[in-house]
């Protein structure tokens, strides 16, 4: 009686304190009881079937096999949930007809890919193909992670591996997207408007008529540490192409692409920023046309010198261990060692100035 005459507004307080504990905790409850694992093939036969009958944040495990996906692909619209292998990528096969995208993200989807191979049954180079990303589609304001992936042996017009919608900022990272092809732009990945995250990924032998590994207009994605290497494109970009772009590219092996113009990286206008990158032994490693200053490459190893002595460039043999099988680490006698910006931002992971290409920095290609 005491709180309800002298103290009214406390006790008020009091309540709605109580109250919300209580709808916060049972909210939480609410939410771990809807977080479900759902198994491929033992509670689901097929991936299309489990996805249908999953909530936001559920797991769906699939187990190793080959799984043939229907003509229309795999839709992903809830937003939390994670698609994972049991065993990875080398284990597990997702195979599409090439009609559509084998995967596609909705709009708003923050889901995740982790751990598959993603291939077509058809390898004819005359068959049909989507419009936009052969293996796997990015809605508008999609977040998606793609993670742990082999994307391989796909088409489309744009982006014949992944394809980046406007305002979409997925997350690519440690991905093999190996043997793709678009038609016209982006035969490894295409970002359109896009803020993608496009680290520690191998991007090989991709083609395209412009930008044969990856293809950036008018975006501002970040992309570092990747190995970037015998991708190639009739036209211009055989590595990478920027078109208005404001992207990073940072901390790259970009290695014997070709274009008939800047088979290693193509800039036109924008003002995306190169920096401790090695551009070695593309067919015309670096072409840019009405460029803003501050695409001009810092701190980077070029094989054709055009930039020798200027912001911190050099151009000297970066000695890669084996690059004839594949295997792009530096020797330790090579000079991209600790020739990188001085800025302790870019310092290799045991602190010391940072290495050039996809195995220096801070977050280095394992």
């Amino acid at each position: 009686m005491l709180i309800d005459k002298k103290y009214p507004l406390f006790k008020r307080c009091l309540v709605m304190l109580v109250f919300s504990c209580c709808w916060f905790f049972l909210s939480c409850q609410k939410a771990l009881i809807r977080q479900r694992n759902l198994f491929v093939p033992a509670e689901f036969s097929t991936i299309e079937e489990a996805v249908k009958n999953s909530a936001a944040a559920d797991t769906i495990i699939v187990r190793p096999g080959r799984y043939r996906i229907c003509p229309a692909g795999i839709h992903i619209t809830q937003k939390n949930l994670i698609l994972r292998s049991a065993l990875g990528a080398g284990e597990t096969v997702l195979i599409g007809t090439g009609e559509a995208p084998l995967i596609s993200f909705d709009q708003g989807c923050q889901a995740t890919l982790d751990g598959f191979t993603l291939t077509v049954s058809d390898s004819d180079p005359n068959r049909a193909c989507p419009l936009q990303g052969g293996g796997i589609y990015c809605a508008p304001y999609s977040s998606p992670t793609i993670i742990n992936n082999f994307i391989v042996n796909h088409k489309a017009k744009f982006g014949g591996g992944i394809y980046c919608a406007e305002f979409s900022c997925p997350k690519i990272i440690h991905n093999t997207i190996v043997d793709n092809r678009a038609q016209v732009c982006g035969g490894g990945i295409f970002s359109f408007h896009a803020s993608a995250k496009i680290a520690k990924n191998r991007l090989l032998r991709n083609s395209a008529s412009f930008g044969g590994g990856l293809f950036c207009n008018a975006d501002r994605s970040v992309i570092h540490n990747n190995l970037i290497v015998k991708n190639t494109a009739s036209h211009a970009g055989g590595g990478c192409i920027f078109i208005d772009s404001s992207a990073s590219l940072v901390n790259n092996t970009i290695c014997g692409n070709s274009a008939l113009f800047g088979g290693g990286v193509f800039g036109l206008a924008g003002g995306f920023q190169q920096l401790n990158n090695i551009l070695w032994k593309n067919q015309d490693d670096l072409c840019l046309v009405d460029f803003a200053m501050t695409c001009r490459p810092q701190f980077s190893n070029i094989t054709d010198a055009d930039y020798l002595g200027v912001n911190g460039n050099i151009s000297q043999d970066p000695l890669f261990i084996d690059p004839n099988h594949g295997d792009y680490r530096l020797r330790p006698e090579s000079i991209c060692h600790h020739s990188g910006h001085p800025q302790k931002v870019y310092n290799n992971p045991d602190g010391s100035r940072n290495t050039l290409g996809a195995y220096g920095g801070p977050d280095p290609l394992e």
